[in-house]
């Protein structure tokens, strides 16, 4: 799930990272299911997130914020979003980790609810200014360049190696980023805008509002390679009734595909607290459902296609088994489209630290 994550992570096998739009993913729920055409839908969702603009702003998204006087929201833990090479127990780990930051972030304690926690505004001495990256200090400093926008900051870009994504020295700048404040009344909000050339490649809006019972946190905006274009939003609600809820969702309007994702934990102060799942990817491939619950060590989804029973999954420790529904056996090009629909459900939460960690500051994002 490619959703705006850091580019160093490669095991996402599909854009995570999800705004439905009127006309989208509409292809009648009896569309024939074509396991090789669902795999190629997926292949042209996580393109878009495969550009060199994109590698660069995932490879420097985790600074952007220090310079805002925070500090990076994952810099403290990278290990708990970086799943890279990670087997299928530790995904779902690191999405319980995720899962608390993100409660944390919007409910404060259990006193009640607190809009305290936001950070209302850029502070005056970094607002206008435009910073780039020192090598020697391996993070981001203030410069005379111009151009930054007055009510936010600028980051420039550089060219990174495509497999290690550590920057290339010399530095070869790339793009820039725009952090924007969009902060008003009791809503907080920030744009990133990812601009190289005269090509914009990401440019989503998170904004969190605080109420008395429940506080929502919400990310929306498009991600492109220049030719494909994905749309997402993910939206977080928390009250200590109902605990965290987590809808996802990314369309790709040139494929009329749409993925929709729910995911909900009640306890998310146990790491090992059951998480619920409700996933929908819809295609002139046909449906994909997939509903069920995990947890960091086991869990259970049964999957649907086209509205009938298809298979069953079942996660116990590092191994994921997928079992035909009449028990006949899969055939390979049906487990692996089963299997990267399923990776979008272990990873849901993580998407959240991924798009927040270049504004983290604005919002108080604990590290």
């Amino acid at each position: 799930m490619r959703v705006l994550q850091f580019a160093k992570r490669s095991v996402v096998p599909v854009a995570l990272i999800s705004l439905v739009l009127a006309g989208c993913g509409e292809s009648s729920p009896d569309a024939p299911f074509n396991p090789t055409g669902a795999s190629a839908d997926l292949d042209a969702m996580n393109s878009t997130f495969t550009s060199p603009a994109f590698a660069s702003f995932s490879t420097f998204s985790i600074m952007f914020d220090a310079a805002l006087g925070g500090s990076p929201i994952i810099s403290s833990s990278v290990a708990a979003v970086d799943v890279r090479g990670k087997n299928a127990s530790d995904i779902r780990a690191a999405a319980a980790r995720s899962a608390a930051r993100l409660a944390a972030t919007l409910g404060g304690t259990r006193e009640g609810f607190s809009a305290s926690q936001a950070m209302a505004a850029v502070p005056a001495e970094v607002a206008g200014k435009t910073f780039v990256y020192d090598p020697t200090t391996i993070g981001y400093v203030a410069s005379d360049l111009t151009g930054a926008p007055a009510n936010g900051l600028r980051s420039i870009l550089y060219a990174v190696d495509p497999v290690t994504y550590a920057p290339v020295e010399p530095l070869t700048p790339t793009g820039h980023v725009d952090l924007i404040d969009l902060s008003g009344g009791t809503t907080q909000a920030a744009r990133v805008r990812v601009v190289s050339g005269s090509t914009t490649y990401v440019d989503y809006t998170v904004s969190a509002t605080t109420g008395t019972s429940s506080s929502r946190l919400s990310v929306s905006g498009m991600v492109t390679d220049g030719n494909i274009q994905a749309n997402i939003n993910l939206r977080s609600t928390f009250s200590f009734t109902t605990g965290l809820t987590l809808s996802y969702s990314v369309d790709l309007p040139q494929r009329d595909v749409s993925i929709d994702l729910t995911i909900g934990a009640v306890d998310v102060s146990q790491t090992d607290s059951p998480i619920t799942v409700t996933l929908s990817m819809r295609g002139p491939n046909g449906t994909i459902s997939m509903s069920g619950q995990f947890t960091s060590t086991s869990g259970s989804l049964n999957i649907s296609i086209n509205g009938s029973a298809f298979a069953h999954v079942t996660m116990s420790g590092t191994a994921v088994t997928y079992t035909r529904h009449d028990g006949t056996p899969l055939t390979d090009e049906e487990l692996d489209v089963l299997q990267r629909v399923f990776d979008l459900q272990g990873e849901a939460f993580t998407s959240f630290d991924q798009m927040l960690a270049p504004v983290g500051a604005f919002f108080g994002q604990p590290a």
